[in-house]
């Protein structure tokens, strides 16, 4: 039996309350406040920190856990390197190739990595795993951290035959599901700790017997000298294909969580998975979805058959789970048509997984075959379409002028939304507007959460030692920008006109009479009921805070002042370090290794406002990056 696997495979080889402390007075520097930012100078490494993967409350998505910023997987398989090898043949002796590959692969623009481990390499009986095996496991766990990649961990591979221990063949039905049982325990007790971890891919394109008879071989035929295909079980007896394929599921599931309760679960189907007529895996999508958090799908369009392959990912995503198209490729279809077929599942996917065999298109070009050509084209449009997936945004102006000035921006992978103080901006990656809409003023600062668009409003006065202000949170629509609800933060009396989020809940920032020698951060729950005041001991800031972010670990907070102020903390607002940076207009971070900062100015009563990335910077806080 062939895989979609199997045929990358062969050209892969071919080519290979009040706003102080009761004990702190609010005028004066907190008494220990060199001591916490001498404390916090090492604590916190801005942009070095990953964010677990978690689903979306709403919708089909994935999100980071801290930011609730959307997460799409774009990367490559991982499988081999271009002479054939599979990963646990060389990432002991040749670990520098492991990391050259992850490396090549981030600076392509890769956020994810499917790694397809050996069930023979990591089990040296029935129930107990090879120890050097998980030692390298974490390790590469530990590259991955530290490049910034994210792991599909596919297991219990038995490509290629020869290194299949004659046990675990020898073995019947429930014992074999003991063993694999015993693979995943090992496998996540080895990794449950780490966010570097996007899932775990149970097996790669397993199947259920179809026919009555039994089975004398757990593999399906070999393509190539290599075995992709694995049965579950050798006899039905009887039973339903799909309930064989629940029970198998359910086992290493259940498995998994013993040792791991967070990181996501799904199995790497086949699209001849899906109930229709001709071949079938026995592992059909609405029988099975509700047992793992996510499908994932292998499709390699066909020229002249796209709408084919994106009517399969349709039929994944009827189920109402977020699919990720795990294994695509210009296969038999040129770089055009597999554009078309990601672009027809932006709405119906939420991520995509090709290949990646050790070269990168420098090291390709001039290409010298067939093989090499097909290569060289995927990565050619990997590069090209990685800022669109991702929403990365380089340098964007706004369309039109405004009667107010910028208070805040972010964004999504598909959208910018700008608060320009009386009107709301909805716009595309390009800046174009899509929508807008007029607001009371002072709409300053605002967030992206799930379908939603947090801004930070005051109707009252500013920055008044007495209060007066008049201080709420509105929530849009992000589809149209209508507004849904408004809730009103009191407690930021002296005038709301920052707002970040970060693990479920809202941190509202805002003005500062004169003289007052820290900044205030009010916490709400996300139902913007109170919870506490955070005291950052950032020295005077000219009217207080104007805008926040919170991004891989730390807290950037925009401030005005002749020069501008950027100050950053740690999660727990102990001081970073306090920088002449200027990101007053908007500050936003993003799923990627930049934060997104606006800018902007006005003449005459009409403003502008745009957008630039920046990276940090250990001396100047912020920086910005090139394009």
């Amino acid at each position: 039996m062939r895989t979609t696997v199997a045929i990358t495979s062969v050209l892969a080889a071919l080519m290979l309350a009040m706003h102080a402390r009761a004990q702190d007075d609010p005028r004066e520097p907190s008494a220990n406040q060199e001591e916490s930012a001498s404390a916090a100078s090492g604590a916190c490494r801005c942009g070095q920190t990953m964010e677990w993967v978690q689903l979306a409350p709403q919708g089909a998505k994935f999100e980071l856990a801290d930011s609730g910023r959307r997460f799409v997987p774009w990367g490559f398989n991982y499988d081999h390197e271009g002479d054939g090898r599979l990963l646990e043949d060389y990432w002991v002796d040749q670990w520098d190739r492991v990391d050259s590959a992850f490396r090549e692969m981030k600076q392509l623009g890769a956020n994810t990595v499917r790694i397809h481990l050996q069930f023979g390499k990591f089990m040296v009986s029935e129930d107990v795993p090879n120890a050097t095996s998980l030692h390298q496991l974490r390790r590469l766990v530990q590259l991955a951290e530290e490049v910034g990649i994210y792991l599909d961990i596919t297991g219990l591979g038995c490509y290629h035959k020869a290194d299949v221990p004659a046990w675990y063949d020898q073995l019947d039905e429930p014992a074999r599901w003991a063993a694999q049982a015993a693979f995943w325990r090992s496998v996540a007790a080895t990794c449950a700790d780490s966010p570097a971890v996007f899932c775990y891919d149970l097996m790669n394109e397993p199947v259920v017997p179809g026919g009555d008879g039994q089975r004398s071989d757990w593999l399906g035929p070999a393509f190539a000298g290599k075995h992709f295909v694995q049965f579950i079980a050798l006899d039905r007896q009887g039973r339903e294909r799909s309930a064989i394929a629940r029970q198998w599921i359910s086992t290493l599931v259940e498995a998994i969580r013993q040792h791991d309760s967070k990181h996501l679960i799904t199995v790497g189907l086949v699209p001849w998975s899906l109930d229709r007529p001709g071949l079938t895996s026995g592992f059909s999508p609405p029988a099975i979805a509700d047992l793992l958090d996510f499908l994932a799908v292998h499709v390699y369009p066909e020229a002249g058959k796209v709408d084919d392959a994106i009517d399969i990912v349709r039929a994944f995503a009827a189920t109402g789970k977020p699919v990720v198209v795990e294994e695509t490729f210009t296969l038999k279809c040129g770089a055009n048509d597999l554009e078309t077929f990601i672009d027809g599942t932006r709405n119906l996917a939420t991520g995509w997984i090709g290949f990646y065999w050790g070269q990168t298109p420098e090291e390709i070009r001039p290409a010298q075959s067939i093989p090499a050509s097909l290569t060289l084209s995927w990565l050619e449009l990997f590069q090209r379409k990685t800022d669109t997936i991702l929403g990365h945004v380089r340098a964007v102006r706004c369309e039109g002028r405004y009667p107010g000035h910028l208070q805040g921006i972010c964004a999504t992978p598909e959208h910018i939304f700008w608060s320009f103080t009386t009107d709301l901006v909805k716009t595309d990656l390009a800046g174009r507007i899509v929508a807008r809409i007029e607001v009371p003023t002072h709409h300053g600062d605002l967030c992206c959460r799930g379908d939603r668009l947090y801004v930070a409003v005051n109707l009252g006065q500013f920055n008044h030692p007495q209060g007066h202000a008049d201080s709420w949170v509105y929530v849009y629509d992000q589809s149209d920008l209508e507004l849904v609800s408004k809730h009103p933060v009191p407690e930021v009396r002296f005038g709301a006109g920052g707002i970040g989020y970060r693990e479920g809940r809202f941190f509202v920032v805002g003005g500062l009479p004169p003289g007052i020698a820290v900044n205030y951060v009010y916490e709400y729950n996300a139902d913007f009921e109170f919870a506490r005041q955070h005291t950052i001991a950032s020295g005077s800031t000219l009217m207080g805070i104007q805008t926040a972010a919170y991004w891989r670990g730390c807290w950037f907070f925009g401030c005005y002042g002749t020069p501008r102020v950027l100050l950053v903390t740690d999660s727990s607002f102990r001081l970073l370090g306090r920088y002449a940076f200027d990101c007053a207009y908007g500050v936003d971070g993003t799923a990627t290794d930049r934060l997104l900062v606006a800018e902007g100015a006005c003449e005459n009563g009409q403003c502008w406002g745009g957008i630039f990335s920046a990276i940090p910077d250990p001396a100047a806080g912020l920086r910005r990056a090139e394009p």
